[in-house]
């Protein structure tokens, strides 16, 4: 991140601890994200078992109030859901803070148009490298999941993707160990049978198209 002007710039930032992880989410100006004294009592007692000298800040510059406050709650919003734990006592924005329908839809257009930042990719990802996700949120993407179909150009992406992300070794392992040894049920041979003809009838449509 590249250095900002303390005076007059408006910024989201972010309190790490010395291995990287994050553990607050702020946004201010002027000198407000070095400042470890005016916090709450989880986040001192984070600042004390580390030490104030080994706490990493990272800044975002925004351009205005309004798109530090978003920038604020949507990388507090992606962590949570990551299944980090931040030492904020709030969702983000300043107490009190309320904003007219026609802000908010601005804000929400901008936010498509701009995507999700570099930044707040690089924070999700770290912060869930290694970390499994809590069996509550494991649960409600599985209930999300039941009965949905995906389109045929839906099931392409994801293929592509996966084959291009590859199996981790621990997901590899942890799969054999977990069936090493299991009966299949009937049920779940049905469902493996079915996914394996439709996963061929697939790629001998795909070999008709292109011609092979």
């Amino acid at each position: 991140m590249r250095a900002i002007n303390p005076e007059t710039t408006r910024y989201a930032y972010v309190h790490c601890r010395p291995d990287g992880s994050i553990f607050y989410v702020g946004k201010g100006a002027m000198r407000r994200a070095k400042n470890l004294r005016e916090r709450n009592e989880y986040h001192k007692r984070v600042v004390a078992k580390h030490g104030k000298e080994n706490i990493f800040i990272g800044t975002i510059e925004c351009s205005s109030d309004a798109i530090s406050l978003e920038l604020e709650r949507g990388i507090i919003k992606c962590l949570k859901r990551s299944g980090v734990k931040l030492t904020n006592c709030t969702d983000g924005g300043e107490k009190g803070t309320v904003l007219t329908p026609e802000t908010l839809e601005k804000l929400s257009i901008a936010a498509k148009k701009r995507g999700v930042s570099a930044a707040c990719r690089t924070a999700t990802v770290t912060a869930r490298k290694g970390k499994p996700l809590p069996e509550a949120h494991r649960l409600k993407v599985s209930r999300s999941m039941q009965g949905k179909v995906f389109s045929e150009e839906h099931r392409r992406n994801i293929s592509a993707s996966a084959k291009k992300r590859g199996m981790s070794p621990q997901i590899t392992a942890a799969a054999h160990a977990k069936t090493r040894g299991r009966v299949q049920s009937e049920e779940e041979r049905a469902m493996r049978s079915a996914a394996l003809l439709e996963s061929w009838r697939r790629r001998k449509a795909e070999a008709t198209n292109n011609g092979d």
